[in-house]
């Protein structure tokens, strides 16, 4: 996510310069020739390219809310993620408590082992949850907060996230039969286990649900069609001339941008500038539960901005 107020104009060029070069090429080829052997008198009027061009500002516009829409929801996905891990967290946490089976009235060393564990796996399952999605290594920087035995089952699987659930659920279970949880509070932990499936759910079936092809591909048929005809209107105005080509140029720059916007941002997991910022938000998660779920002082610092953006 871009945080920095001022976009460098040498990155946007960074990114867009392909399409400048191809503008600059192909209105030069129509436009220059037009010019020097007096074709201008038979350029066509700019009704084809207002009509065209009007028909791609709607299409641009459906495309960007479209896109802005999937990223707002892959945002919320993780804010909702967020707020249930910290609720877990809220029932497995006994800060200033003994860890008392409620069934014999003694403390449990099991359960305080079990439930200690789950509060690091549960930091531990957003963390590599975040990278499954980004398709980086899941498990980069976060192995400290897993047992040998978590680490080796769930390295071993197509889909480490899940298969930390299903971690949650086994211990929770222990917990349970070590009278842990009272007046329904086990009820409320297998509802925050549902809610995370769901969520994870979710967040795959955001990612795994791309924007149509087909739109894509002719959004940038009808841009480059909406160019051509524009460089071959513009030199028939009066006073034009070869101020056509740097008109098309600006026009096209604008139009592109816009579609670049919305390609950006309608894969809210991709690892690029435009991601939701998972890892800071993990890690501020992460930080919370270990000061207030753990009682620890040694906190990770906080993720900050490469280059402008949180990742």
């Amino acid at each position: 996510m871009i945080v920095e107020r001022k976009i460098s104009t040498l990155r946007l060029l960074k990114v867009i310069w392909k399409q400048l070069a191809m503008m600059i090429i192909i209105s030069s080829i129509i436009v220059i020739p037009m010019m020097y052997f007096g074709w201008g008198e038979y350029a066509p009027d700019m009704t084809a390219p207002l009509i065209l061009g009007t028909a791609i500002s709607i299409f641009l516009g459906f495309r960007t809310n479209s896109a802005y829409e999937r990223w707002f929801k892959a945002r919320e996905l993780w804010g909702t993620m967020r707020a249930w891990s910290r609720n877990q967290t809220l029932l497995l946490s006994r800060l200033h408590e003994k860890h008392i089976n409620h069934n014999t009235g003694k403390p449990s060393k099991l359960a305080k082992t079990v439930m200690h564990r789950m509060i690091r796996r549960n930091i531990a399952w957003i963390w590599v949850l975040g990278r499954q999605l980004k398709d980086v290594p899941p498990f980069e920087g976060v192995r400290a907060l897993l047992t040998d035995e978590d680490y080796a089952v769930a390295s071993d699987c197509h889909n480490p996230a899940l298969k930390l659930l299903f971690l949650q659920s086994r211990d929770f279970r222990i917990a349970q039969s070590e009278g842990q949880f009272i007046d329904g509070e086990h009820f409320e932990m297998v509802a925050i286990q549902r809610e995370l499936v769901a969520g994870q759910t979710a967040c795959e079936g955001l990612k795994n649900t791309p924007f149509p092809t087909h739109y894509t591909y002719f959004t940038n048929v009808f841009l480059w069609l909406f160019l051509i005809l524009l460089s071959f209107a513009l030199p028939g105005l009066e006073n034009v001339g070869l101020l056509a080509i740097p008109a098309v140029v600006i026009v096209g720059w604008v139009f592109f941008m816009v579609e670049g916007i919305g390609s950006y941002m309608e894969e809210p997991f991709t690892n690029n500038r435009n991601v939701i910022p998972m890892d800071a938000l993990a890690r501020s998660l992460e930080r919370d539960l270990i000061a207030f779920g753990l009682g620890e002082d040694d906190l990770p610092d906080m993720v900050m901005p490469i280059d402008g953006a949180l990742y």
